[in-house]
């Protein structure tokens, strides 16, 4: 298409500076350049191309280093007021591939999540999990569904399945096949979401070749094929205290910068998707020999797959700005902003999805094809979308609205 997407999709991005515009810009161009301009080898290699572009754009422009405090080597973009630059960039990786930008969803989820500072212990911790010479994998152990006849301690509903045990200056983590968000099998380290003995919540930062990690088998998933998963037990697995953080608010903030990082990274896919419609729609005629998008019919359905993104960038991006607003003395606090990104991601994930399935219901058998690309997206999007707010998952969301909203205090 030859109209630029930031002209079509107007933003509320006014907290970008130039110098953060330039990192947004040669992401831009590494996903013009490296993976669009040669979508079909991309594809036919998937695996092999994945690694080698993921490789460049972690350590050859450096993004794996984005996130991570000046003291400890990084751009410095550690920070709430960060949030829109960073959310600007994964919209531009996933323009190219979403499985790259969700596995830099997560890494820059576990280091904002952990409130690095560029001096904390746990900040030093973490840098040392991403300053190394190849791409690091990161997973999520989330809470989530509890198990049949067992309790479970509850973050807001939902069961926290890990647990966590304080031993002297050392915590010891354990817990049963639990299905991380991101690359598990290949996880380079795991944030996890556990509970002391009280049922207080914690997130322990846990390197991937601790002892005691067992790894399942690999798991059949819709999309982000170069993710491979897999169920995690930690067995008595010995950390650091200092790798461990305490209390609700704590992952209140990690489930409020997954929420903004995976609505960036669907957005940014469902914009190249559209790209994709495009095209698509300027070649097909119909009868008489008329553009398809004449027709009223058609025109409606292309209307809704515009509708739908342009709606779900306006609300990451405005999400980003009101995490960026935290920062001011007199901005919101964080802990509030929690409901609000819990709404926001709910509502951008449908909102991609839906725009995705109706592009494809218009393109039939073109979209389903994978030298359109179509597929790929509509794959990538739905296992971003089952990992954030899957089947029974908005229930808890929706508790965290009446709480918010009506002081609902028994639910």
């Amino acid at each position: 298409m030859h109209k630029p997407l930031d002209g079509l999709f107007l933003s509320t991005r006014e907290h970008i500076d130039e110098e953060e515009q330039r990192i947004v810009n040669t992401v831009r161009q590494w996903a013009d350049r490296e993976i669009l301009a040669k979508r079909l080898t991309y594809l036919e290699h998937y695996e092999q191309e994945f690694a080698g572009k993921r490789g460049m754009l972690l350590m050859e422009i450096g993004l794996q280093r984005l996130a991570l405090s000046e003291e400890n080597g990084g751009f410095g973009w550690n920070s709430k007021a960060s949030a829109p630059c960073l959310a600007a960039v994964l919209m531009e990786i996933g323009r190219a591939d979403a499985a790259t930008a969700y596995m830099s969803a997560l890494q820059f989820t576990t280091i904002l999540a952990s409130g690095a500072d560029g001096t904390s212990p746990i900040d030093t911790l973490i840098s040392r999990f991403y300053s190394t010479d190849k791409p690091v994998n990161p997973a999520l152990i989330l809470p989530g569904p509890g198990s049949q006849d067992e309790q479970t301690p509850l973050f807001f509903g939902r069961s926290i399945n890990a647990r966590l045990v304080h031993e002297g200056d050392s915590a010891i983590l354990f817990g049963k096949n639990m299905r991380p968000a991101g690359c598990g099998a290949l996880a380079d380290h795991f944030c996890v979401v556990c509970a002391d003995s009280a049922g207080k919540p914690w997130i322990a930062f846990v390197p991937a070749d601790a002892q005691g990690i067992q790894r399942g088998n690999i798991l059949q998933e819709t999309g982000l094929n170069a993710c491979a998963n897999a169920d995690i037990t930690f067995q008595h697995v010995r950390l650091p205290r200092e790798a461990t953080l305490e209390g609700k608010e704590t992952v209140e903030g990690l489930y409020l910068w997954l929420n903004l990082f995976l609505g960036a990274t669907s957005v940014g896919a469902a914009m190249n998707f559209f790209e994709i419609v495009y095209d698509w729609a300027n070649t097909r005629t119909i009868k008489g020999g008329s553009l398809m998008k004449e027709n009223p019919l058609c025109a409606s359905v292309l209307a809704d797959v515009a509708e739908e993104i342009a709606i779900a960038r306006f609300l990451t991006d405005d999400l980003a700005r009101l995490i960026a607003m935290t920062a001011s003395p007199n901005g919101p606090e964080l802990q509030n902003v929690y409901t609000f990104a819990q709404i926001v991601g709910y509502r951008v994930q449908q909102g991609a999805m839906r725009a995705v399935n109706r592009g494809l219901e218009l393109m039939g058998s073109a979209g389903y094809a994978r030298e359109w690309h179509a597929e790929k997206h509509w794959r990538d999007i739905k296992t971003i979308q089952s990992y954030l707010c899957g089947v029974g998952a908005e229930v808890p969301v929706k508790m965290d609205t009446a709480r918010f909203f009506f002081d609902c205090r028994e639910i």
